[in-house]
């Protein structure tokens, strides 16, 4: 079994694997880029290997070693093998695999950040139009035809530089996964997944309207700011109706997301299934993209440390039906999480056949050797009945838009 350290970078996720070999298992390692873990010493503290030898230094002297150290009663040795998953990489994972089908393309995605941003320009100087609005409008329906059929849901924020990138690129999230969960709460009714794939698109719109000092505070936001922040799903109903939009649905995911379940959200205080649907399905979407996302304050949380949350407050703050939805439509494991598996092994998570949570489907990288793993390897966990995930290490990221 092995302990892994380390870290997620900018454009990689290093990882050090600990682990104890047998002295049979030595010459296996020669190869690889294991280090001796730490100092092999006697029993009167005489050092026979130094912390940090390479094995393959050792290579021409494999057996001179073995008998020294079983001379000592020595017959396994700790050691460390680094190996680097690089992030840049995991879009080309999860497009290849069979299992994880890309559910956006990426040059709508950048066409549908960019638009995003033009109009919040335009609201921020006053010259938003309708065409504005109904061009946004037109762009969640091709989104919501992306998303409803797709096996599993996959987001597209990537790293995140500024304010604009985040509120832009959150919409756009916010757009799939709205639109995926209603999708997955009404399968035969494309009307619902398009009402919550444009109010998604639409429903931060608000924000163009609140100072960016108060938008992209680093620390917490004072009552004074926190009032200002909280105007922006009225602002943002304003300039949709302003501007043309008069469904219901889409009006209540605009103005609804921040609403809780269990009371005490905003704009009105709204409880339980006073809440109207989309903008409880909505208020899912939203929360759970903002745990996930980075931002210029914040590194990104784990997608499934992101789900436990979302379940401790089902009831609370989300309609429990909705919260399952998402838990089932992710998975324990969602795509891109980072797992060791039974036997030491190591893979990205690229999906989940039959809504099996437990057993995703694992594009392996690194072997139960330590090995980087060079071509491609899919191991659906559900027709195996030995493998199994051990732990979740982290998210390598998301596919970047």
């Amino acid at each position: 079994m092995s302990d892994e350290i380390g870290g997620l970078g900018e454009s990689s996720c290093a990882r050090i694997f600990r682990r104890r070999i047998s002295l049979e298992e030595l010459r296996e390692y020669t190869s690889s880029t294991a280090r001796v873990a730490d100092d092999v010493l006697t029993e009167r503290g005489t050092i026979l290997l130094p912390r940090g030898a390479e094995l393959a230094s050792l290579i021409s002297s494999v057996d001179n070693l073995e008998k020294t150290l079983q001379r000592w009663g020595i017959f396994s040795i700790p050691i460390v093998i680094e190996n680097t998953l690089d992030i840049n990489e995991l879009e080309n994972i999860l497009h290849k695999s069979e299992v994880q089908s890309a559910i956006i393309d990426p040059e709508l995605a950048h066409e549908t950040v960019e638009q995003i941003g033009n109009v919040y320009g335009h609201i921020s100087e006053g010259a938003c139009t309708p065409e504005d609005v109904s061009n946004l409008a037109e762009q969640g329906k091709k989104l919501a035809k992306e998303v409803v059929d797709a096996p599993q849901v996959m987001l597209c924020l990537g790293k995140v530089k500024s304010w604009d990138e985040y509120t832009y690129k959150h919409s756009l999230n916010v757009t799939l996964l709205g639109g995926y969960l209603a999708g997955k709460m009404f399968p035969n009714n494309i009307e619902i997944a398009e009402q919550l794939s444009i109010g998604g698109i639409l429903h931060d719109l608000g924000k163009a309207l609140v100072p960016q000092n108060v938008l992209n505070k680093p620390g917490k936001l004072t009552d004074e700011e926190f009032e200002i922040m909280k105007q922006h799903p009225g602002f943002g109903e304003q300039i949709a109706v302003q501007n043309g939009v008069t469904d219901p649905a889409i009006l209540a995911v605009i103005r609804g997301h921040h609403e809780r379940f269990g009371g005490g959200g905003y704009p009105d205080g709204l409880v339980g299934n006073d809440i109207p649907q989309a903008g409880r399905i909505a208020a899912v979407a939203d929360v759970f993209d903002a745990l996930t996302a980075r931002r210029v304050y914040k590194e990104p949380m784990a997608s499934r440390a992101a789900v436990n949350i979302m379940v401790g407050n089902m009831g609370a703050h989300f309609d429990t039906d909705v919260v399952r939805t998402l838990l089932l439509s992710i998975g324990l494991y969602p795509p891109g999480t980072v797992v060791e598996l039974s036997d030491g092994s190591m893979g990205i998570v690229v999906g989940a056949r039959d809504k099996d949570l437990m057993r995703p489907s694992v594009s392996l990288q690194i072997d139960k050797m330590g090995y980087k793993v060079n071509k491609m390897q899919i191991i659906d966990l559900s027709l195996s009945e030995e493998l199994f995930v051990q732990r979740a290490l982290s998210d390598v990221g998301k596919i970047a838009s």
